[in-house]
């Protein structure tokens, strides 16, 4: 049996308006959850959940998903959000005098190398155990445990061997810098 938001996106899909609403109702609770973790600023936290949302609302119909549309949804959201953090950093560069410019680039740089090995050793653990890889992606989602267990139809207490062993998985791959 599908999950309820696939049966809501079917619904959308086809046309109906209610389905659509609460579809992206259920996509606004959820880009709130996560946002709330990373920005303080709750204005913008409503701006980056409303664009990403307006976006998804744009896309979704003609969109073929490789993955999971809350997985898409939520790679929209964080796309709007590196967008938000990138248009910042530009705007401090413009504000900083020169001498402190450099440090920033190395900041940012930093940043997204980070950001470029973890994406990396992820894509290798799903390649070792798509659950893992599944598991580590709800939590980053911001899932709590026991919707992710009704998820993968799972008790507590394997949710958390399959969370600490998706872990030491994604440490080691970062400590030895394979990708």
């Amino acid at each position: 049996m599908p999950e309820p938001i696939e049966q809501l996106l079917q619904s959308a899909k086809k046309g109906d308006p209610i389905a659509e609403q609460e579809l992206f109702r259920h996509l606004s609770v959820r880009f709130s959850l996560f946002l709330r973790h990373r920005i303080k600023d709750e204005e913008i936290r409503k701006d980056l959940a409303q664009e990403a949302c307006l976006t998804v609302l744009s896309k979704y119909k003609s969109e073929q998903f490789t993955v999971g549309f809350e997985a898409w949804a939520h790679g929209v959201l964080r796309i709007v959000v590196l967008r938000h953090f990138e248009k910042l950093g530009k705007d401090k560069e413009k504000s900083i005098p020169l001498e402190d410019t450099p440090q920033i680039a190395e900041t940012d740089s930093h940043r997204i190398e980070t950001e470029r090995r973890l994406i990396a050793c992820l894509k290798k653990i799903r390649q070792q155990n798509l659950r893992y890889a599944r598991v580590l992606n709800l939590i980053y989602q911001g899932y709590s445990t026991d919707e992710i267990c009704r998820k993968l139809n799972c008790s507590r207490n394997n949710l958390y061997v399959i969370v600490n062993r998706g872990r030491s998985l994604l440490q080691e791959c970062l400590e030895r810098g394979e990708e």
